[in-house]
């Protein structure tokens, strides 16, 4: 068998010693799939996000009143992260775990988020899609991401092949490097997820900025002085050119003749809900004005706004929330929580407002990951 470092646990560990939490939180979108993590995740009932890394989703959703709890193999991680979440009194939560062998009960988690995990299995992602149906409770969402076949994936791809040919014709020998990971289509993903037992109610391509930054990053480019490619990238993230994006994106809900709705979590959305929305919906919140969001006919989350580039780092400072009018400090790590508006701490963490502020207020900010 090829060897294989993509769940190599010291390689991990050693790759997030490269980097910082703060660092980590402060790109927010470099990867730009936040319109749909801050969409599509439950606010009703736990939820894990199974590798997490730095934590980074985990700390923004705590701040949004999602129940969350992050989760990663890497023990020397876990314990960096916890270590650094008391030093600047954050409340969220992570445990060392392995996402083929989850720490849940059967049927107890609402959601279930993956970023780039799975592809990393070279034997497949059957096992972890396993424990994700397994742990999630009936109508409970998925929203799972990895590397897809964008067209920078076949720019480069073409790249080593000819180099490879030219090294053979030379007579220099050419070494198979070891597994890091696969890329999935989005419809090899959707496939993937399906076979594991669960609704597949929305895929498709995305992240098409990340194939310019890639793109850049290799002929030594800085994307931060070309602003029309940001521009670019948010217009075509709804055509049909976002199939050639970084990521391929699923959600995925575990199906039920009675699953928990996603506007209240109770146990009273049937299936045919299902057939209209991408999540449950019980009869309760038919008249609910979030849900029209979430008809299949609605078109992908993007971003409504211009992209930030290279901002400078918000400091603690007063301002008025758009809503309440109340005054509030800023977050001294999470900013403006990446909203367009300046949005009051505690109104965050109410379901119906921050669903609407998910939808309509995300602020596209980019910082050079370092």
């Amino acid at each position: 068998m090829q060897e294989s470092i993509g769940q190599n646990q010291s390689i991990w560990a050693e790759e997030w010693k490269k980097l910082s939490v703060e660092s980590e939180i402060h790109m927010w979108d470099y990867f730009g799939l936040r319109p749909w993590i801050m969409k599509y995740v439950p606010r009703f009932g736990k939820v894990t996000e199974a590798g997490c890394g730095l934590g980074r989703y985990v700390f923004l959703l705590e701040k949004f009143g999602i129940e969350i709890e992050g989760l990663d193999f890497s023990e020397e991680t876990i314990q960096l992260l916890n270590t650094w979440k008391t030093v600047n009194g954050i409340e969220s939560q992570f445990k060392v775990g392995d996402v083929t062998k989850l720490p849940y009960e059967d049927n107890s988690l609402s959601g279930y988020l993956s970023f780039g995990v799975i592809e990393h299995f070279i034997e497949g992602p059957q096992k972890p899609l396993a424990e994700a149906f397994r742990v999630l409770r009936p109508g409970g969402v998925a929203i799972i991401t990895t590397p897809s076949k964008s067209w920078f994936y076949y720019y480069n791809r073409l790249r080593y092949r000819t180099k490879n040919i030219i090294k053979r014709i030379i007579g220099k020998k050419v070494n198979k490097p070891p597994f890091f990971q696969y890329w999935y289509s989005p419809k090899q993903l959707k496939k993937f997820i399906e076979n594991a037992g669960l609704k597949v109610t929305r895929n498709s391509g995305a992240d098409i900025l990340y194939t310019f930054n890639e793109f850049c990053r290799l002929y030594k480019i800085k994307t931060e002085n070309h602003k029309w490619l940001f521009n670019l990238a948010n217009k075509l993230e709804n055509t049909f050119l976002k199939q050639w994006g970084a990521q391929s994106v699923v959600i995925a809900i575990k199906p039920s003749e009675k699953m928990h709705c996603f506007f209240c979590g109770e146990l009273a959305a049937n299936c045919q809900s299902l057939k209209i929305y991408d999540v449950p919906v019980c009869d309760k919140h038919n008249a609910d004005l979030n849900r029209i969001h979430y008809k299949k006919s609605c078109k992908n989350p993007k971003f409504n706004f211009p992209y930030q580039i290279q901002p400078m780092i918000l400091q603690p400072q007063k301002q008025q929330c758009a809503i309440t009018n109340q005054f509030f400090m800023t977050d001294k790590i999470l900013e403006c929580y990446g909203l367009s508006i300046p949005v009051h701490p505690d109104l965050l963490k109410k379901p119906e407002q921050n669903i609407e502020l998910s939808i309509n207020y995300l602020s596209p900010i980019w910082r050079n990951r370092s």
